[in-house]
């Protein structure tokens, strides 16, 4: 079974909250504004790869790669 949605706060403010896993559920990511709600109920393995994600683009936001100029190739 696959499910795709969209989550867009449009500008209003978004509050994150984890809850640890306990022995009936794995842990739980809650991401709310107005009006919306949505919950990943995801393994800690999965929450480690999505923080490792989130933690390079945001080194990539702050701290952007600059790409060295090319050298001219001379035609001969």
């Amino acid at each position: 079974m696959s499910m795709a949605t969209s989550f867009d706060p449009n500008g209003k403010p978004v509050q994150i909250e984890i809850v640890p896993k306990n022995p009936f559920c794995p842990a739980v990511i809650s991401l709310r504004t107005e009006g919306y709600s949505v919950q990943l109920h995801l393994s800690d393995e999965i929450i480690a790869e999505l923080a490792y994600m989130v933690n390079t683009h945001i080194d990539n936001i702050k701290y952007p790669q600059s790409v060295p100029p090319t050298e001219k190739e001379e035609i001969a």
